[in-house]
This record gives structure tokens, C-alpha cells and sequence, in this order.
């Protein structure tokens, strides 16, 4: 009796698996997969894998994904407070398109609602920045996402 060993398959180029289709969303290529993987805490070799399609990925890289698409950072006692702004942020916003989508309230004023919101957050971000002379870039493109991803949400329904 002959011992067989199974050889794992590996994603045909074509079929994009879900780590290679999350690279592409950032921007990196195929010869940038072990950047890609670093965001998330990947080795190298675990983010070979990943995109080769010889395994799949966890929850928490997964999570770790969403992070890094959102700009979030990791997080830190530093970074507490700042992940507990981009939460509520990504809060209010939520509340707000589907006030404007269930009818509770109109669209004009979701969206007046959002502006007053952006604007606050751009006089804090301001404020902060004149006052510690030192912009705070992760937080300018996490507010970013989070607009991207609710205009995305609004405009797919």
C-alpha cells in the first residue's frame, strides 16, 4: 500500500481569491503581497499562502483586513480613544443614511446632518493639528473611508 499525500491547489490566476481581490482594492500587485501582508501582521510566507489560495484566511485577519482598508490602526491604550471616535463617527453616519432610507427623515436632512458632522470633525482635526503642530494623517483617512464607504452604501441601494 502506497502512502499518498495530498498537494494543495492553488487558486487559478484567474480566480481571484479574496486576499488577491483585497490587494487590489489598496492598490498593490501581485509582486506587493508581502507589503499587503504586513498591514495585517502577516509573515511573508503566510501571505504567499494567502494569495496563492493554499489556505484561508482567518476572522481576525479578516478583521485586521477592514482595519487596514479603513485606516484604522492598530490598537493601542495611545489609540483608544482615537478608534472610539472613528466607532462613534461610523455610528452617527449609519444612523443617519438609514433615517434617510427608512423615511424618518428626509434626505436633505441626513445629509445636513453629515455635513455638520464633517465639518466638526475637519474644525477638530484643524484645531488639533494647529495646536501640536503635527497633522494626525491616520485619522484624516480613516474619516475619509468611512464618508467613501456610506456614500457606497447609499448609492448601492
Amino acid at each position: 500500500m502506497t502512502a499518498t499525500t495530498e498537494v494543495p491547489t492553488v487558486a487559478d490566476e484567474n480566480d481571484s481569491n479574496d486576499f488577491r481581490v483585497w490587494m487590489k482594492s489598496l492598490g498593490y500587485n501581485a509582486k506587493q503581497v508581502s507589503n499587503a501582508g504586513e498591514l495585517v501582521g502577516m509573515s511573508p510566507s503566510l501571505a504567499g499562502h494567502s494569495s496563492r489560495g493554499l489556505r484561508e484566511l482567518t476572522y481576525t485577519e479578516r478583521l485586521a483586513m477592514a482595519a487596514a482598508t479603513a485606516g484604522i490602526p492598530a490598537w493601542t491604550p495611545e489609540k483608544a480613544d482615537e478608534i472610539e471616535t472613528v466607532r462613534i463617527l461610523r455610528r452617527i453616519l449609519s444612523d443617519e443614511i438609514f433615517a434617510a432610507q427608512s423615511g424618518v427623515a428626509t434626505q436633505e436632512e441626513a445629509v445636513r446632518t453629515i455635513k455638520a458632522l464633517i465639518r466638526s470633525e475637519a474644525y477638530r482635526i484643524a484645531s488639533e493639528s494647529k495646536s501640536t503642530n503635527a497633522a494626525d494623517p491616520e485619522t484624516d483617512r480613516t474619516i475619509l473611508a468611512l464618508l467613501r464607504a456610506a456614500v457606497q452604501g447609499t448609492s448601492e441601494r
